[in-house]
């Protein structure tokens, strides 16, 4: 059994490699890679894809190096972003020695976040992590989608497609004429939508993030927006299909929004649109404007015809019952980890719903 350990240039010789081109299983989408490597936190010498063969690729685990900030003072560890073994070698302890291995090259700094049930058994049974926070979020199903919701959990059910298909279609009609309705922006407030974050937007960002434990900033911004990690196509490529994460989507875009009061900025947010599905990676709001934060996103759901939307915001969830008219939500729960290295408080621990690789996906 062979460890190979990839930092930036290994990694990017990697995917440009013959063996790249004709492996079954492909350990990162190529742009995934790029964005890796163009990174602004991550040091030459850091591990980014640790892959594990014997005599072919048997597992792997990618690593997002990042900064934690504690007392103003950058510490510097890695998110656990992906982690595959091959069904044929599953039950040889890949995924503990991929996990371990992680943990000692970063120091026992590690974070991880969005894991699946059976890793979250694998991580405690190592007792290598304890928990870092979990944050209460809420999911909204603001029109019908019962079409793609089945698809995602059961899509050999294929035969349902088109009657649920019609269903939506049905009861949203009747909805968007109610939702229409339910637009509105509170008095003296203005939206901006521009192309890209401007400088009024870090600065508005920097006076708020001053107790966040990664405080992005204008580099890490421009990271996010130049190298996504999803790339939209309108038909699933070759290389999605050796791809065990997600890589491609019909579409796919950040939508940056400023929101003034008179002409003083008062909130800046990054919103996510995949699909027919929104997240909101980034917000930073001044106190008491919190309101107008969930009136603009009750709007652009309206706008772009969103199905659900998933945010652990708690600075504007509070404001969501009154302005986001919906059909059910639930109450959800995104657990952080964090390895022995660490023992940071929940006090401590005020993450972005986007920070770690999040954003990306």
């Amino acid at each position: 059994m062979e460890i190979v350990k990839l930092n930036r240039q290994q990694l990017n010789d990697y995917i440009h490699s013959d063996e790249y081109k004709i492996i079954p299983h492909v350990p990162v989408s190529f742009h995934r890679g790029i964005s890796h490597i163009n990174n602004p936190r991550v040091n030459d010498n850091d591990t980014l894809l640790i892959l594990i063969y014997e005599k072919e690729l048997i597992g792997y685990l990618g690593i997002l190096p990042d900064h934690v900030f504690i007392n103003n003072v950058p510490i510097h560890m890695g998110w656990m972003s992906c982690i595959w073994t091959h069904p044929n070698a599953r039950g040889k302890g890949i995924a503990k020695l991929l996990t371990q291995t992680s943990i000692e090259l970063y120091n026992n700094r590690i974070f991880c976040t969005e894991f699946t049930p059976e890793a979250e058994t694998l991580y405690n049974k190592l007792g290598a992590f304890h928990s870092l926070v979990n944050k209460n979020g809420i999911r909204i199903y603001r029109r019908s989608c019962f079409q793609t919701i089945l698809h995602s959990r059961h899509p050999k059910a294929s035969f349902l497609f088109p009657l649920l298909s019609l269903y939506d279609a049905t009861i949203n009609a009747f909805h968007d004429l109610f939702l229409r309705k339910k637009q509105k922006l509170s008095k003296n407030y203005s939206i901006e939508f521009p192309a890209l974050p401007e400088e009024s937007c870090y600065y508005l960002m920097k006076n708020l993030n001053k107790n966040e434990l990664t405080q992005r900033g204008q580099k890490e911004m421009d990271w996010f927006f130049q190298y996504p990690w999803i790339k939209e196509t309108p038909a699933p490529s070759p290389e999605s299909k050796l791809y065990q994460f997600s890589s491609e989507a019909h579409s796919f875009k950040p939508i940056i929004v400023k929101i003034k009061q008179n002409i003083e900025l008062v909130a800046f947010l990054i919103v996510m649109v995949r699909e027919n599905y929104m997240k909101t990676p980034y917000i930073y709001v001044k106190p008491g404007h919190e309101e107008v934060v969930a009136e603009t996103i009750n709007n652009l759901m309206f706008k772009y015809k969103i199905d659900i939307l998933t945010t652990y915001q708690q600075s504007i969830i509070n404001h969501f019952e009154k302005n986001i008219s919906y059909l059910f939500y639930k109450n959800i729960i995104r657990k952080y980890l964090q390895s022995k290295g660490f023992n940071l408080t929940i006090h401590e621990a005020m993450l972005q719903d986007g920070d770690g690789d999040c954003g990306f996906t």
